[in-house]
C-alpha cells in the first residue's frame, strides 16, 4: 500500500531541510557567526556543519537559479536588518525551489 502525502510533506524533507543550509550559509558568509545563523533557521550549528557536507551540492544547486537565489538574497537582506519574514515568504521561496528537486509546483500558490 502507498503512503499518501501532501505536497508540503514532501518539500518539508526533501526541500525546506536545503533551503535553511541555503540561508544559513549566506548568513555565515556575510560574517554571521555560525551558531547564530544556524539558530536563525532553526537548525544547530552542529547541525550547519553536518549537512552542509552532506547537502553542499543541493545548496549550490539553489544558489545557481538565479530567481531562487534573489529570493535568498532578499530574505537574508531581512534577517539581517532585524525584519520579520512573514511565512508565506518562506513558502513561496520553497514553492519556487521544488522544481530544483524534480517536485511538482505547490498547488497552494
Amino acid at each position: 500500500m502507498r503512503k499518501i502525502t501532501t505536497p508540503c510533506e514532501d518539500a518539508f524533507k526533501i526541500v525546506v531541510p536545503v533551503l535553511r543550509l541555503a540561508i544559513a550559509k549566506r548568513l555565515i558568509e556575510k560574517g554571521v557567526p555560525v551558531v547564530k545563523a544556524s539558530k536563525e533557521v532553526g537548525i544547530s550549528a552542529t547541525t550547519y556543519e553536518k549537512q552542509i557536507k552532506m547537502k553542499g551540492e543541493q545548496v549550490k544547486k539553489v544558489n545557481s537559479d538565479e530567481e531562487v537565489s534573489d529570493m535568498l538574497d532578499s530574505l537574508v537582506g531581512r534577517i539581517l536588518s532585524g525584519q520579520t519574514v512573514e511565512s508565506t515568504s518562506f513558502c513561496i521561496l520553497c514553492s519556487r525551489s521544488r522544481r530544483i528537486f524534480n517536485l511538482p509546483p505547490c498547488p497552494n500558490l
